[in-house]
């Protein structure tokens, strides 16, 4: 009778992803242009201060990126769980098969870059059933450079997954810290099935060669399917917009300094913790310093006040009992021809993953690559974050979680397949009003096989 439920749960859970899907794809049917984030930049040379682009991957210097070309490719692994559900309480381990594919698109000219990403993947288990469905990533990001003052750039993400995996199918590893409207990454929800679109549009005007605005909007959007313990359980939907206005100003050729406001407004409903239907405002104003220390260290550091508070709340205990919160974090990079290495830190307001509506989200980032010995690759990454509700009265709730892992690849027949063990391991504590299925200790052993099937040019 569970699985009947669940079956008709996730029918009504993909038509609600069906429609999402579509606000993705039109950006890219009425923006077919891009450029790289740091291009908004009036000096390119210089570092972009915090909010006036996005992340973008860890590279080694001089590292050759694929460009004016449409590319296709597919991959399949095989890999140990041995904690498929994601619960301590019922933990259960199988084998399964990946198979995935994918399309990518970079194409860039004088006015334009465009990078664009697909990559559904398909799992088959051993003998748990309910987790072989298609699962869908889309990545987007582009720029176009209107006139000699003028710059547009955007970024999307989209994803729809059953279950929680890491790397079976090859992720870049990003750098530096996520945009300010960003959605929570790391905690992991009693959710079979998670949906999530997350964007945003920047546009620069250039006042001079040190001078620069961006207006920036963003959207966010999270849905959860039923888990199968826990049916009549539900977590937080949760659609959010964002305004913010950023100033950057280069008092050098290699240093900058900026200014960022922002508006968050996120509605949540479905839950039951602290009421069926919340909305949340966060204000924030940070000031911002990002530098090249040298051609291959960079900086950024930001700080500044929260204000925070709820709007229509459904229960008592939704009432906001802090207002002002601190925030700020910052970013160190360093990119050699070798050896690649990302660590990033940050203190600010988010959404709860589908377990809360809004969190005080403290979390250090960590990611690395190496290049070895007879063409290896390893790629090293590592989350840690701390989730408190003391944003609202009466609720004393605390979320730990821990994700990382390592990837060893080597490119086989060329250029045109690669090779890939990984590991990875994600640990969740709750201590709180929340049901003891959102903890869990897990580990997932994969190898993969990638082939590029054909790269086609789009000339220049």
């Amino acid at each position: 009778m569970v699985e009947s439920e669940a079956g008709k749960g996730c029918n009504d859970f993909w038509a609600a992803s069906l429609c999402a899907l579509p606000s993705s794809l039109a950006i890219i049917v009425l923006l077919p242009a891009a450029l790289a984030a740091q291009a908004a930049s009036p000096a390119g040379a210089s570092a972009a201060v915090y909010g006036s682009g996005y992340q973008v991957p860890l590279e080694f210097a001089r590292e050759s990126v694929p460009a004016n070309q449409v590319s296709f490719h597919v991959g399949v692994s095989s890999f140990y769980d041995d904690n498929v559900l994601g619960s301590n309480a019922q933990r259960r381990s199988d084998e399964a098969l990946c198979f995935n594919g994918g399309l990518g698109i970079q194409h860039r000219t004088k006015r334009l870059t465009l990078s664009f990403d697909y990559a559904p993947f398909f799992l088959l288990y051993r003998q748990i059933t309910g987790y072989d469905r298609v699962n869908h990533g889309l990545n987007l990001n582009l720029t176009y450079r209107l006139s000699s003052r003028f710059l547009l750039a955007l970024q999307d993400g989209f994803y729809y997954q059953n279950g929680i995996y890491s790397t079976l199918t090859e992720q870049p590893i990003l750098s530096g810290p996520p945009p300010p409207f960003g959605s929570n990454g790391i905690i992991n929800p009693y959710s079979v099935r998670t949906l999530s679109d997350m964007g945003g549009v920047y546009l620069t005007f250039v006042k001079s060669s040190r001078t620069s605005i961006t207006l920036t909007g963003g959207y966010n959007q999270s849905k959860y399917g039923a888990q199968k313990q826990f049916p009549n359980v539900p977590l937080y939907n949760g659609t959010g917009f964002s305004g913010g206005l950023t100033l950057q100003h280069h008092v050098s050729a290699h240093t900058s300094i900026g200014i960022l406001t922002l508006h968050q407004d996120t509605s949540f409903q479905g839950g039951q913790i602290l009421g069926n239907r919340l909305r949340d405002q966060i204000e924030s104003a940070y000031l911002s310093f990002a530098s090249l220390l040298s051609p291959s260290v960079k900086i950024t550091l930001f700080g500044g006040p929260q204000y925070v508070r709820s709007v229509g709340a459904t229960l008592a205990t939704a009432a906001l009992s802090a207002h002002f919160q601190p925030s700020g974090g910052g970013s160190i990079t360093k990119e050699v021809r070798n050896t690649a290495l990302d660590l990033s830190a940050m203190r600010s307001v988010t959404d709860g993953g589908g377990l809360y509506s809004s969190v005080v989200d403290t979390r250090v980032f960590f990611g690395a690559r190496r290049r070895l010995a007879g063409r290896w690759e390893a790629r090293l990454h590592a989350d840690a974050a701390r989730e408190d509700t003391s944003l609202f009265r009466s609720v004393n709730g605390r979320i730990e979680g821990l994700i990382g892992g390592v990837t060893i690849s080597r490119p086989l027949l060329g250029q045109g397949a690669t090779l890939r063990f990984s590991y990875d391991s994600m640990h969740q504590l709750n201590n709180g009003l929340l049901p003891s299925a959102v903890n869990f200790d897990r580990n997932q052993f994969a190898v993969g096989f990638d082939y590029q099937l054909k790269s086609f040019g789009l000339g220049r």
